[in-house]
């Protein structure tokens, strides 16, 4: 490709498929996808495709979030028209405070309009785009605004500007930290360096600010870095995953071109997974733009329990949740069905078995009779009340990703008529590598998104093998780390995904598990662990985390943690066992309501300290009846293991829940394996002993 050819494309001269630094710029996989018109389209950069966007889409409503006692009925609506307007101040206001050209804007804060103003205004400005996950620590954002060479760091409230306000001298690149939302220390707008989002953005800037920034956007390249997302690895310090332009906007493009039934202009979705992470960016803010569609902001509480409440006032077309999102609606519906009278609990099950026959016929290809449709007809009115009261009777799709999806969480919503479409991505692929929008089973992730191509590399006897991707959308690298980089992805583009998987006869990916997380067991044998987990998980409901051990061990050893409550506010487990476990121990003859009672181990663990849990692991003397139900589990669950060598031969139960309060889980809700087996060392050697 010549320097006009470059130039027409927007894209800068690049001699590899990779780069580690914010001023490197890398070739794109144009060639993948033949001459589909997707692979055809041109390069964009993000700021040239919002403004397409906006100018198509002016008057619809773009953004809607609450303002208690303003706006309509305490929320506000911005159109397309607005959504611009503000994004250009905020890129103005962002270059005033020392936002520099190829340095990082970095965002501490939960979903708002203003994650998505400072992200697009900083692309705007020449920068780069690097998340924070709230929960982090002072230290870890550190890391994250040293590693992605921050000039600018935007912040939620005066808890995260504490953390800043602890670092920033450890940071002589850092010039300005921005909070959202009071209330303020008294040295915000006072000290130099520390502002209030709400006194830079009603301010004035000049024309030739105006200038300046129309000068950096001209010299922003489609195959440059655009975003840095931050993977939450369980051994070290996070690596910045960099994301180009492009590989942005063709990624949403090619998840739109998957999706069935879009209605453009009218697609409504709700923001509340953290926009940190790969999945939220593409679905909340790209996947939005793409279809000119409504955005609703759900507040901090969503995950504790207002969700539904953002639901039911936003009444989305398009949802995307991680497992633990779908796993807490279960909970709620469980336990208020619970609390129904016996009568009504069986015609609601009744209801939902016949609902969820109906779906898996129509999945297999089967031709349902006028009686399969009229009693399907009948039982969905049934379940409809179900749908209107999670606010989720308009959906047209439901997809979750991020971690597996048990067997049994799929076919509970099966029943409410809510297929959930297990897709496949990770922040490498740039995004979404596969969307199961046309279900024809409960196992599988659907087949590759336009423009992605995928193999199966060296498969075994049976088709399975390492994933391996390669498309617009793959990442650059890991920023400063070329090493790690050429382990990931090599000359060719091609990205070493670490998933092992195979297709099915429908062309559909399906994974069964991580090539890290294999367990090689002392005879050589290569178990996936994830399968033999999810096979105990489904004879036993009781379980809400299963986690295998066994590597270079003579057999293998399961740790499990019975379901219980968790503080809506800290998300620490709680001693309360949840309805559905109160329920299963009950048919076993037990009474027992808190898990104290139930293994004889204190009633506070004083969690999230790692000492007491630990001590209380060793002091577990569980009932005798639990006991021999849960080897009777394992038992059934071993009947279906693939050979002698995958069969379960002891457990261990665990003092509490895994959470991420405590650790045991990552931003993304998936079990930190190695801390777990670090925590737990004395426990997984006495199953050894």
């Amino acid at each position: 490709m010549n320097d006009m050819d470059l130039e027409r494309r927007n894209l800068k001269p690049a001699t590899s498929y990779t780069s580690t630094s914010l001023h490197g710029a890398v070739k794109l996989c144009l060639d993948v996808g033949g001459t589909s018109a997707l692979s055809q389209l041109p390069p964009q950069t993000i700021p040239r495709r919002f403004q397409d966007v906006c100018q198509q889409y002016a008057q619809h409503p773009a953004l809607v979030w609450e303002t208690p006692g303003t706006g309509e009925d305490g929320w506000t609506t911005l159109t397309y028209a607005d959504y611009q307007r503000r994004v250009e101040q905020t890129a103005l206001m962002l270059i005033n405070v020392g936002l520099e050209e190829r340095s990082s804007l970095g965002v501490l804060a939960f979903n708002c309009p203003e994650w998505f103003f400072a992200e697009l205004g900083a692309l705007r400005a020449g920068a780069v785009v690097a998340g924070i996950y709230p929960s982090n620590s002072a230290e870890a954002v550190r890391h994250v605004l040293a590693t992605s060479e921050a000039t600018v760091c935007v912040v939620d409230d005066s808890q995260q500007m504490a953390k800043l306000r602890a670092i920033k001298d450890t940071l002589p690149r850092l010039k300005t930290v921005i909070q959202l939302h009071g209330p303020y220390e008294a040295f915000v707008d006072k000290e130099e360096g520390y502002y209030s989002w709400k006194q830079l953005e009603e301010k004035t800037y000049s024309n030739d600010l105006k200038k300046e920034l129309l000068e950096r956007e001209s010299r922003v390249y489609a195959n440059e870095c655009a975003m840095l997302i931050f993977t939450s690895g369980t051994v070290g310090l996070p690596k910045a995953v960099m994301l180009t332009h492009d590989s942005i906007v063709f990624n949403a493009k090619s998840a739109s071109a998957s999706m069935k039934d879009v209605q453009d202009g009218e697609e409504r979705m709700v923001s509340f997974l953290p926009l940190s992470h790969i999945a939220a960016q593409i679905f909340d803010v790209f996947l939005g733009l793409e279809h000119g569609g409504c955005v609703t902001f759900a507040d901090k509480d969503a995950l504790k329990g207002t969700l539904v409440r953002t639901f039911q006032k936003a009444k989305p077309t398009r949802m995307f949740g991680v497992p633990r999102v779908f796993e807490k609606f279960q909970e709620r519906l469980v336990a208020a069905e619970a609390k129904a009278k016996p009568y009504s609990r069986l015609l609601l099950s009744k209801a939902r078995a016949a609902v969820a026959e109906y779906q898996l016929a129509v999945m297999a290809g089967e031709k349902p009779s006028i009686y399969a449709i009229t009693k399907y007809w009948l039982a969905s009115r049934m379940i409809r009340p179900i749908r209107q009261m999670m606010g989720l009777d308009h959906c047209r799709s439901f997809l979750t990703g991020g971690a597996p999806t048990s067997d049994e969480m799929k076919n509970f919503f099966l029943g409410l008529d809510i297929a959930l479409g297990e897709c496949y991505g990770m922040s490498e692929s740039g995004g979404a590598i596969t969307l199961n929008t046309e279900i024809s089973n409960l196992f599988s992730s659907g087949q590759p998104i336009a423009g992605v191509a995928v193999k199966v590399q060296e498969p075994d006897a049976s088709g399975k093998g390492e994933i391996i991707i390669r498309g617009r959308s793959t990442f650059m690298g890991y920023l400063g780390q070329p090493e790690k980089t050429k382990e990931t992805i090599n000359a060719d583009g091609w990205l070493l995904s670490g998933d092992l998987g195979y297709f099915d006869q429908h062309g559909n990916l399906v994974i069964s598990g991580r090539l890290k997380e294999l367990i090689i067991t002392a005879g050589g044998e290569n178990i996936p662990p994830v399968h033999i987990e999810e096979l105990i998980k489904k004879e036993l409901p009781c379980v809400s985390n299963a986690l295998l051990v066994g590597d270079h061990r003579k057999y293998l050893t399961v740790l499990l943690s019975l379901k219980t409550k968790s503080d809506p506010t800290t998300g620490i487990p709680l001693d309360d066992l949840r309805e559905e476990t109160i329920e299963w121990l009950q048919e076993l003859g037990l009474n027992q309501t808190r898990l104290s009672e139930l293994l004889s181990i204190p009633a506070d663990l004083q969690l999230p300290n790692d000492t007491a849990a630990m001590s209380a692991a060793l002091q577990i003397t569980a009932e005798p009846k639990l006991l021999e139900a849960i080897e009777a589990g394992i038992k059934r669950a071993n009947k279906n293991s693939i050979s002698s060598a995958q069969r379960v031969q002891k457990f261990a139960l665990m003092p509490h829940e895994f959470s991420l309060a405590t650790g045991e889980l990552g931003p993304t809700l998936k079990i930190r394996r190695n801390i777990v087996h670090a925590k737990y060392a004395q426990i997984i050697e006495r199953l050894y002993n």
